[in-house]
């Protein structure tokens, strides 16, 4: 049986309004999607390794032959890092993935990439999920160097949905993604980076992705939207 994961993005959570939307969608067809919290009550310290122990954890405690990921912005990077490494999984459906995340925050805080002694210790992230500024360890830009060197090249069929009016992560980072990539698709939406203008027609996509793939047997008609 395919189990489904949902990996929400950063500063973010387990009940954002993109993961309820998938969540509510999901449970419509009678299926669970498992949705982990992947700062593990940590924040201020959490790494990328430390969000992939997390679902590694979770896929081992599945374990299952067949597992598709769902990952908005910086779950969508992560769902790619997954794919990339675990052979149980067989797509990936990704909403902004945030490829480009150590370079885009480099520029926003302005660190320099090659002098680590010059960066703070900590740095000040809104949050959405408590609707304040919280602080995160500069580590996690130290840790992500140790991802930027991923290829990608494992041939895992993807879905990517971008706004062509994203702000933070720009629609040219997914373009360029695919690029390369023919086991990839782009599906440009007139939206931002949020993707809430589409909030109900996301979760009916994804689920026509995985049943092409024959990775999802729906129970019911899905609603056109």
């Amino acid at each position: 049986m395919t189990e489904f994961v949902y990996l929400h993005g950063f500063a973010s959570g387990p009940s954002s309004q993109k993961a309820s939307a998938f969540k509510k969608k999901f449970k419509e067809i009678g299926i669970s999607i498992y949705i982990p919290d992947l700062e593990g009550g940590n924040f201020e310290n959490m790494t990328l390794s430390s969000q992939l122990n997390i679902i590694f954890n979770l896929l081992n405690q599945l374990n299952s032959k067949e597992v598709c990921l769902i990952g908005s912005s910086m779950g969508g990077y992560l769902a790619s890092l997954v794919a990339e490494l675990r052979d149980e999984v067989k797509a990936a459906y990704l909403i902004a993935p945030g490829f480009n995340f150590l370079d885009r925050w480099m520029n926003n805080v302005k660190l320099d990439f090659n002098d680590e002694t010059s960066w703070k210790s900590k740095i000040p992230v809104f949050h959405y999920r408590y609707f304040e500024t919280k602080y995160i360890c500069s580590d996690i830009f130290k840790d992500a160097k140790n991802w930027g060197s991923t290829s990608f090249n494992r041939e895992i069929p993807s879905r990517i949905i971008h706004g062509i009016y994203d702000e933070v992560v720009p629609i040219d980072v997914s373009k360029k993604f695919i690029a390369s990539r023919p086991w990839c698709s782009l599906k440009e939406l007139d939206s931002d980076h949020g993707l809430l203008s589409h909030l109900e027609w996301m979760p009916n996509d994804c689920m026509e992705f995985f049943k092409k793939l024959d990775l999802l047997s729906m129970k019911k008609k899905l609603k056109a939207d």
